[in-house]
Order: structure tokens, then C-alpha cells, then sequence
């Protein structure tokens, strides 16, 4: 922030900066006047330094950006590099951005959808043709012109990422809540473009976006999970609009349109179906908007595409070809287990690969799959090379990176537990060390012994039919009785469990609208839950009682952590903040405000005084609870995104996830790395209550025990 203020009223080439109008993972966004002329421009000052090679290209690519003349796109009109910091000028769009216009959870009315889809399309159809991929889709890069037409920005990442420094790092650009599964596995070609505005057109419909959760879930289920049918949000929409959007947003980029042309078309021939049959949204169920009554006739007209006419008459075909059938629900290998509080030990669980309609093994390769491993720094230059140079079709990701050479060498793996058939999401140890639970994409929570990783019990979702989002995301043990355990699944059902007997114990189908955090109080009175509704909820257990609900946070809930002394809950959230409070009363005691992302991971000091947060800002940051004092920061190893962090029992260390397939070890007084193992792509990890062991939860589908030596 204090390098923001000081650029503030400088000059950057022949411009002022007046003042910042906007900042992201690549950019700082400046008003700016020309020095001489005294017209405002809009400078983006890209977070990257450039050495002297890498100046000419910038150059090159900065004059292929500004040669994109569209009605449809922000004209780049100068650009420099001064101190080796690059920047492009643009013209300034003063109306705001579509985000503005259409805050987050705002339907917006189906003329203003199809009119902006087919403006954004036009740009895009335009850039491809001009070879270049613009990997950021999203509201916050579509502005506001004079006329209220849409005008597409931020090719200046597909600019910078485009550098031959940047090759290490272009392909895994973009934001992952509208990121397509192939650019996620850094392979981005036109058609993810149409995926990432697909998910636009989404959210626009429905007033959410298809997938929720941490970073590392998003990129999952990106990558494995159907989109919930849109009209489960918005059941008013007409069938034709569903079926265009959810082509769009098919997993294989080939199964998509033709182009993103084709899209739009589809959309606007569907929505005036939809006004043939009467069947579009009553006005009076969607929102009032600026621009609820604009026109479809400010982008030239296009003709359809052969292959997506259809010569059928029926009034309930959509005028165009669908490539694949519907979506299909993942099909799971195991029987669902007996309900009711009868033993759910399943001793032969089948270790076979998963069918269906996930993703084949070699689509899951890449690090950048779960956003739990970014590229970035010199040891990430040299894996990308690995990945490139590698048969990934016969070769796993943690041997892949095993490639690396890691400066402290390899931990040691003293047992692996492969019952899982899918990525392994989340390990929790027991309170007496006898017993691992884990849950994975399979759709199953197991429990396994510590000591020889033999299956006590697997459970599933008690929801009926199983759902394609019926996977386990949170687990938490009893610190009172060693063998209950509580399990979230994200379809909102939480089950409480005996793992020594297998008896299901009084659980609760909570319909939150997705994946709910689990805190579970230290006397084991209170069960504490929050989720996609933005309220944290506190249950009196086993009664299943509402005791409170806490309401202060203004977006998910995406981390729960009760204090040992059990006085206190912290809560953090997409709306970047955590939040300390009496779980009891609601009374809010600290809103910590130093993250500038979503927190996905919280973790208190055994004495309750002090707090890691990790959030997506790559960032892990400890913290006093008392005086709201940040004692480090913790910066991610080449800007990858941190995972999760993790308190020893003893308070002496804190377990960090790097996003770089290794586990720091961090001096829980200074922050110092005292030590650091690689240890592969992992999810999730726990400590063993000893402190000389962590479990990991990984990509490979595997959970691994680690020795950790003077941890």
C-alpha cells in the first residue's frame, strides 16, 4: 500500500497519476492525465520487473495489444517500461465495470445477458483471429462505455504472460472461479476463453457463480464437477438458456461451440425462443437495472454457424446442435452405506480407478489442477521444463516433481494409504493418534489405523440419490472422546460418528448452498458450521439445538477454527476478513483485516493467544487475538498460493503448506523456516498429536505419513 501512495501524483513517462482505481494479482489500475495534452487515460502498472532481454519482447507483444482496434475492446494507446516496471496506457472507461453495474449475487435481466455476452463474444472472436487468448474473463474486466456497450480490458496479462520470461507462468494466469479446466492444467486454447465467459453468463442468470469454496476446491471442482444446473438457482430461466449455457461450460474444450461466436448466437436464438413461447423470466421476478431494457442491436448481426442449425419444428428444441448429451453424475464405486445407526465398516473397498464422467488421469497432471501449486521462481522453471520433457500419461505428479531438486531434501514417507480411488481433500488425525480420517473426491470419508493403515469404516452423503457434489470437505475429532468424528459433506449433510464401533451418531442436513466448515467446541457441547450463506451456525450437540448464528461476515464462510479454551471461534471468509467471537452471544471480540483475498485456512496457538491465517493472497499470517497485532507474514515461495497451516500441539511450530510440493516448517515465535520437505501435491495436512509426524492428504490419491525430524 505505501508503494500505491508514492505513485500517487508521479509521473510515469508522459503521464500523471492521479490516484488508483483498481488493484489484482497483476496490476495496479491508475487515473492518469497526459503531461501535455491533459486527457485522462486509464495506466496499468504491471506487478513484474523486466530485465534487459526480456525488454524487447514486452515491446513486441505491447504492439500487438495496441494493434487490437475493436468497438468491443479498450484500446491500449501507449505503453513503457521505466525502471524496468512495464506499464500500458488505455483509454479510461469512467462508467465502471460490469462488476459495479451488477454487484455479486444480482441477477441481471436476460436482454442485458444477451446483449453484453454477444458484445464480450464479438471482442473475443476478434482477439482470437488475432492469435491471442485473453485468460481473465470475468465482470471485473468488462467495462462500461460511453453508450453503455461492453468493452473488454486486461489483455494486458495475456500480454505480459505472453513474454518469453513469463513462459513459466502464462499458462496458469487468469482467476479460478471463471478458469477452464484445461487452462488450469496450462493448456489454454480460444475455447477457454468461451468456458470463462460461460461462467460469467452464469452468475449473470442466476446470481452465483457454479462453484464456491477455498482456491483448491474451486480449481477441483473446475476441473471434475459438473456445474449445478442452472435453473436449481434460477428455476424461471427456460430450458434453451440452460442447454446453451451448460455447453459452454462442458469440461472438454471440444465439446464446447465451435467458437465463442457461436455461443452468443446460441444464446440470443434461445432467449428469443424462449419470447416466441413466452416462456423467458416475468420481469417482476428479476431485478430492477440501468439496463434492463437494452437492445440487441448494437453488434453487427452474425450468421449462424451450419452445424449449430437445427431444421426441426419442435417448439422444444433449441435451434442449434448440441455436440455431447447432458451432463451426467459421477458414478461412485461404492455402495452407498446401510443408514441408521448401524455399522458402516466396509473392509473391501475395491482400489480400482474411478469411472465416469470425471476427467482422464493424464487431464489431472499439471500442479496448477488444485491452485495448491502456482509456478513461480527458478525451481518452478525448472519443473515446468520436467512437466514439458515428461510422459505424463505414465507418470504420476509426485514423481514428476520428485524431479526436483529441493534444497532439503525428501521426507520420509513411513506409510501410505491408497483405499482412495480420487484426490485425497482433507487428513485429520485423532486426539490419541490411533485413528486417520480422510476424505477424497471419491466420495467417501474414510477412517484408517495410524500404525498399519488398515480401514475401520467409510461413509458417504445419506442424500438420496448421490449427488455429483456428495464428497466430504471438512472433518473434525472430538477432543473429548478420541473416537467421535464430524464430517461435512458438500452437499450440506454433516455426520457424527463412533470410528471405533461405526455407529452413525444424530446428524444434521443443514441445505446450506455449499461445502460447510466444521468447528467442534473442546467439551464437545457445540457443533459450529458455516457455509455458502454467509452466517456461521452454532448447534448445542447432540440435541442439534440452534443455540446462535452469527451474521457478520458479508460473503462464504470458507474457515472455522474454535480456540483450545474453548471461549472463542474465528471465522474466515471470501470477504477477506476473519473474525474473532463469543460462539455463544455472536459478540464479535476482532475483525482481523490484513488479507486482501479469501481465507481458506485458520489454525489457533494450543494457548488461544495467537492465530496462522492463510488466505489467497499467497500469504500465511500469525496473529494475536488480543491487541489484533500481526507478528509475520509468511510469503509464499515464488508466489504460489499457500494451503493449508497447521499449529503443533507442542506451539513451538507451524506446518505450511508451500504450494510448491513441499511442507515448510516454521519457528511459530519469528516465522523463521527452520525446515522444509518435499513431499508432493498435497491437499490437506495434520499433525500426529506427538508432533513427530504429519499426514497428507494428496493429488496422487494417496494419504502419506511423514516422519518430521526436530519439527
Amino acid at each position: 500500500m505505501l508503494e500505491q501512495r508514492l505513485r500517487q501524483g508521479q509521473p510515469l513517462g508522459h503521464y500523471r497519476l492521479i490516484r488508483l482505481l483498481g488493484q489484482g494479482g497483476f496490476a495496479e489500475v491508475y487515473l492518469g492525465e497526459h503531461i501535455h495534452l491533459n486527457t485522462q487515460v486509464a495506466v496499468k502498472v504491471l506487478h513484474t520487473k523486466l530485465v534487459d532481454e526480456d525488454v524487447l519482447a514486452f515491446k513486441q507483444e505491447a504492439q500487438t495489444v495496441a494493434r487490437l482496434v475493436h468497438p468491443n475492446i479498450v484500446r491500449v494507446l501507449d505503453f513503457g517500461v521505466e525502471d524496468a516496471i512495464p506499464y500500458l496506457v488505455m483509454d479510461y472507461a469512467s462508467n465502471g465495470t460490469l462488476r459495479h453495474a451488477f454487484p455479486k449475487g444480482q441477477r441481471v435481466p436476460l436482454p442485458a445477458v444477451v446483449s453484453f455476452t454477444k458484445q464480450v463474444a464479438e471482442a473475443l472472436y476478434y482477439a482470437h483471429s488475432q492469435r491471442l487468448i485473453h485468460r481473465d474473463i470475468k465482470p471485473e474486466n468488462m467495462l462500461l462505455g460511453t453508450r453503455g456497450e461492453a468493452l473488454l480490458s486486461d489483455f494486458g496479462i495475456a500480454l505480459v504472460l505472453q513474454s518469453q520470461h513469463s513462459q513459466s507462468t502464462q499458462n496458469i494466469a487468469g482467476t479460478i472461479a471463471y478458469m477452464a479446466p484445461e487452462q488450469i492444467q496450462a493448456h489454454p486454447v480460444p475455447a477457454s476463453d468461451q468456458y470463462s465467459l460461460g461462467i460469467v453468463v452464469y452468475e449473470w442468470l442466476c446470481g452465483t457463480r457454479p462453484f464456491q469454496g477455498s482456491y483448491t476446491e474451486i480449481a477441483v471442482k473446475q476441473s471434475m464437477v459438473p456445474p449445478p444446473p442452472l435453473r436449481s438457482f434460477a428455476p424461471d430461466l427456460p430450458p434453451a438458456i440452460e442447454m446453451v449455457v451448460m455447453q459452454a461450460l462442458q469440461k472438454d474444450p471440444r465439446q464446447r461451440f465451435a467458437d465463442v461466436r457461436a455461443f452468443a448466437l446460441a444464446l440470443e436464438q434461445a432467449a428469443q425462443q424462449a419470447r416466441q413461447m413466452g416462456t423467458q423470466p416475468e420481469p417482476s421476478r428479476m431485478p430492477s437495472s440501468p439496463f434492463s431494457s437494452l437492445s440487441t442491436t448494437n453488434t453487427p448481426p452474425v450468421s449462424p454457424p451450419p452445424s449449430f442449425v437445427s431444421t426441426s419444428t419442435s417448439p422444444f428444441t433449441p435451434p442449434y446442435q448440441m455436440h455431447t448429451p447432458p451432463v451426467q453424475q459421477p458414478q461412485y464405486p461404492y455402495p452407498h452405506p446401510s443408514y441408521g445407526n448401524q455399522p458402516v465398516f466396509d473392509p473391501s473397498l475395491p482400489n480400482r480407478e474411478q469411472k465416469g464422467s470425471r476427467l482422464s488421469r493424464r487431464a489431472m497432471l499439471i500442479g496448477g489442477i488444485v491452485g495448491a501449486v502456482a509456478v513461480g521462481g527458478a525451481a518452478s522453471v525448472f519443473m515446468m521444463q520436467v512437466l514439458r520433457n515428461t510422459q505424463l500419461s505414465s507418470s504420476p505428479l509426485n514423481q514428476v516433481f520428485s524431479n526436483i531438486q529441493h534444497a532439503n531434501g525428501q521426507a520420509t514417507a513411513e506409510l501410505t494409504y491408497t483405499r482412495h480411488t480420487n484426490q485425497i481433500l482433507i487428513v485429520r488425525w485423532s486426539p490419541d493418534g490411533k485413528y486417520i480420517a480422510s476424505g477424497s473426491m471419491d466420495g467417501t470419508m474414510q477412517v484408517w489405523t495410524a500404525d498399519k493403515g488398515e480401514t475401520k469404516l467409510s461413509v458417504r452423503s445419506t442424500v438420496q440419490p448421490m449427488q455429483s457434489n456428495d464428497y466430504p470437505w471438512s472433518i473434525v475429532w472430538s477432543m473429548r472422546t478420541d473416537h467421535k468424528l464430524a464430517v461435512a459433506f458438500a452437499d450440506g449433510v454433516i455426520q457424527v460418528l463412533d470410528a471405533s464401533s461405526g455407529q452413525r451418531l444424530p446428524s444434521l442436513s443443514t441445505r446450506v448452498s455449499f461445502v460447510p466448515k466444521l468447528a467442534w467446541s473442546p467439551d464437545e457441547r457445540y457443533l459450529a458450521f458455516g457455509g455458502g450463506d454467509n452466517i456461521v451456525h452454532v448447534y448445542q450437540y447432540p440435541a442439534w439445538q440452534l443455540v446462535a448464528s452469527y451474521q457478520e461476515h458479508t460473503n462464504n464462510i470458507t474457515a472455522l477454527a474454535w480456540s483450545p479454551n474453548g471461549q472463542m471461534l474465528a471465522s474466515g471468509s471470501e470477504d477477506t476478513t476473519v473474525r474473532v467471537w463469543e460462539p455463544l452471544s455472536g459478540h464479535t471480540k476482532l475483525i482481523y483485516k490484513e488479507h486482501s483475498d479469501t481465507v481458506g485456512s485458520l489454525s489457533w496457538s494450543p494457548d488461544s493467544t495467537r492465530v496462522v491465517s492463510v488466505a489467497r493472497d499467497q500469504t500465511a499470517r500469525v496473529w494475536r487475538v488480543d491487541t489484533d497485532t500481526t507478528l509475520y507474514t509468511y510469503n509464499a515461495p515464488g508466489g504460489a498460493p499457500l494451503g493449508e497451516a497447521s499449529w503443533s500441539h507442542d506451539s513451538r511450530t507451524i506446518a505450511v503448506y508451500g504450494g510448491d510440493a513441499t511442507i515448510y516448517l516454521l519457528d511459530a515465535q519469528t516465522g523463521a523456516v527452520k525446515k522444509s520437505y518435499f513431499t508432493g501435491v498435497d491437499f490437506s495436512l495434520s499433525w500426529s498429536p506427538d508432533d513427530t509426524h504429519i499426514v497428507t492428504g494428496s493429488y496422487d490419491k494417496v494419504a502419506k505419513i511423514w516422519r518430521i525430524d526436530g519439527g
